[in-house]
């Protein structure tokens, strides 16, 4: 097994404060405190709490996101209930190893449990964590010939890598790189596939949408009442099961499922590291490079609504492959020590996360556009999804969203700082206390405290140091430059990178990284621009009307209609934008609003009199754009949007 170029620290060891506390106690506040009092499939008698509820992957995924939730805010109610999730699953383990509802054997939920169980686990030492998972580890690996991993289990076979890490880590146990072989065998051939991606153009060319969707449409009743079923099925033949899987429909389903891949992209550096061949690990590098290239969009993210659709800034993007996406980039980022995936991560988690949530995260939407003009009841070109998939509410178009949505930001808050060799590396930016012991045996406590993407300077306290001789690594972002002073003086100046500063660290020394982020013009893949500034993505906001259509409020399910002009683009001199005011604002409560953005910048623009609406969504930009006489426009981070403009058509002076 090769090591991780930057070790994880564990939850315990970070303490989340300012925007970053007030974000976690707002998801807390939110449905993620909530969820279960008010949807069945997560409340007490869903099947993983001893019930006879849903039995397949929705209370794996809610606990996944509740664990961090709950030891990062410290809230009594919310480590009652996940105390009550880890519980029931531990003590319904048979004696044979495996767990959970006894009617649905399924491989892929049970991943799920794992992987939430791995850093809870690393965070508080909890004695009945190992044990339960070699014993589950074990019936797997006896069974898992007799009975291959099946359709889902067979895309996300790797999906539980970083618990199989952590027991091997424990017991040495040879037969977990075995397993890992075995689940990779049965795995369809993600490597194979981020070589040369083999769908490049939209689900469409590949299927009829229509038939596709009147097939899904007939069978889905049947497919939950099978999974709500209490009846027990034994599993299917070895054959039927990799016959199943070699269905060239099932195949397609799979493979061009934007969920399966956000979580896919991470398996050649996993695998990689638990077999000891680092050689893998830019694989996933080049299928993101290829997935961006025929289907990505401003967010840095491909569309899926369900499924690849190219790259329209129209289509959709759905929220778990945002949340997947997240866990994935923070597990490259640690395995293979490149800085490409923090800078990923962060514009992941600072634009789209939030932007498909309501701000006080009370609603989600299912997917989001990055040109999104409108969030109602309105057909739209989505693959795979309904009239309700961009509104936002409890669980609109499909319930996976609504269990899985809880895991981004506290986990995204675990990965603000990383132990090295010889340090510790500062990777993302957020306000944060860290505590953790260096490789001589001293311990190194620091403050970090930034107001970061929003504004530009972050500053780091030694609280405690005891002349700690040490390597700190600073982290400079994509898009910016950066200035490092120790104690007040001048220490290094860098790009985009890494700067290190050796030092012994005494209590009260200061470090102080200075960025400048100019506001700049990316190219999007399908030719239009968007504008950035450093990690946030910024956007047009359009003024909105709010419409409660179903459900108790603050957790109804509502529209947003817009109020204001949406056809504007910023006006480009020599590809440039012209910035007419950068303001940044104090941040809010909570820190993504709609109403009171901490930043906005003002730029020469034009309205585009030709760029209409069709198919009630913003229509292909117009070949010969008519324009207003130029005028101001303001943009926001996109996070703090629900209708917005994000990708524009290239609009130069003259």
């Amino acid at each position: 097994m090769t090591n991780r170029v930057f070790e994880r620290l564990t939850l315990k060891d970070i303490t989340p404060q300012g925007f970053l506390a007030d974000l976690l106690r707002t998801q807390a506040a939110g449905l993620s405190g909530h969820i279960h009092e008010i949807w069945e499939d997560l409340s007490d008698n869903s099947a993983w709490l001893g019930g006879t509820g849903e039995a397949w992957e929705r209370g794996p995924y809610y606990m996944d996101g509740l664990l961090p939730l709950a030891l990062f805010t410290n809230n009594e109610k919310l480590l009652a209930d996940a105390e009550k999730w880890i519980s029931a699953i531990i003590a319904g383990q048979r004696e044979d190893g495996f767990f959970g509802p006894a009617w649905n054997t399924d491989w892929w939920p049970r991943f799920v449990v794992l992987k939430a169980l791995a850093p809870y686990y690393r965070a508080t030492d909890d004695a009945r964590i190992i044990p339960f998972m070699e014993k589950y580890f074990s019936y797997m690996y006896a069974q898992i010939d007799a009975q291959p991993p099946v359709f889902w289990a067979s895309a996300r076979a790797l999906e539980a890598a970083e618990a199989i890490e952590l027991v091997y880590e424990k017991t040495g146990a040879k037969y977990l790189l075995d397993l890992t072989e075995k689940l990779k065998n049965y795995m369809y051939d993600w490597f194979s596939y981020f070589e040369s991606i083999p769908y490049k153009q939209p689900m469409t060319a590949y299927t009829n949408k229509a038939v596709f969707n009147f097939f899904k449409n007939v069978g889905e009743p049947f497919d939950r009442i099978r999974k709500r079923s209490t009846k027990a099925r034994p599993p299917k033949p070895r054959e039927k099961i990799l016959k199943f899987n070699s269905n060239s429909m099932v195949r397609l389903i799979s493979l061009t499922h934007g969920v399966n891949i956000a979580m896919a992209l991470k398996y050649p550096a996993v695998y990689g590291m638990l077999r000891g061949q680092p050689e893998l690990y830019a694989l996933s590098q080049k299928g993101y490079e290829q997935l961006m290239q025929s289907h990505g969009t401003a967010i840095g993210l491909w569309t899926s609504d369900e499924h690849l659709s190219g790259p329209s800034p129209t289509g959709g993007t759905e929220l778990c492959t945002v949340a997947e996406m997240l866990y994935s980039l923070e597990e490259l980022l640690s395995v293979t020590g490149d800085m490409q995936y923090a800078d990923l991560l962060e514009l992941i988690a600072f634009n789209a996360y939030p932007a498909t949530f309501t701000p006080d995260m009370c609603a989600h939407q299912y997917v989001q556009q990055a040109n999104q003009i409108a969030a109602d009841r309105k057909k739209r070109e989505f693959f795979d999804t309904d009239e309700e998939a961009n509104t936002f509410g409890l669980a609109p178009n499909f319930g996976c969203c609504a269990a899985n949505m809880h895991q981004g930001f506290p986990k995204f808050a675990g990965s603000c700082c990383h132990r090295t060799k010889k340090g510790l590396a500062f990777l993302v930016y957020m306000p944060c206390e860290v505590t953790a012991a260096l490789p001589g045996g001293k311990t190194l406590r620091v403050r970090e405290v930034t107001s970061y993407p929003f504004a530009d300077t972050i500053e780091f306290e030694i609280l405690e140091g005891g002349q700690a001789e040490a390597a700190l690594q600073f982290r400079v972002p994509a898009l910016t430059t950066g200035e490092l002073f120790f104690n007040g003086e001048p220490a290094a100046r860098s790009g985009p990178g890494i700067i290190t500063l050796q030092k012994s660290y005494h209590e009260g020394d200061k470090i102080t990284l200075k960025l400048h982020a100019p506001v700049t013009t990316i190219t999007n893949p399908d030719g239009s621009v968007s504008i950035r500034r450093g990690p946030l993505l910024l956007a047009l906001k359009i003024e909105e009307l709010c419409n409660k259509f179903s459900g108790q409020e603050p957790f109804h399910d509502r529209e947003f209609l817009p109020a204001s002009a949406w056809n504007f683009a910023p006006l480009l001199l020599a590809g440039k934008p012209q910035v007419l005011s950068v303001q940044m604002h104090e941040i809010p409560s909570p820190p993504f609003s709609t109403t009171a953005p901490p930043l906005t910048i003002k730029l020469r623009g034009v309205q585009v009199h030709n760029w209409k609406i069709e198919k009630n969504s913003a229509g292909p930009y117009p070949r010969m754009p008519r324009c207003s006489p130029p005028a101001e426009i303001t943009l926001v981070p996109y996070g703090c949007t629900n209708l917005r403009v994000a990708q524009f058509p290239m609009i130069e002076e003259n």
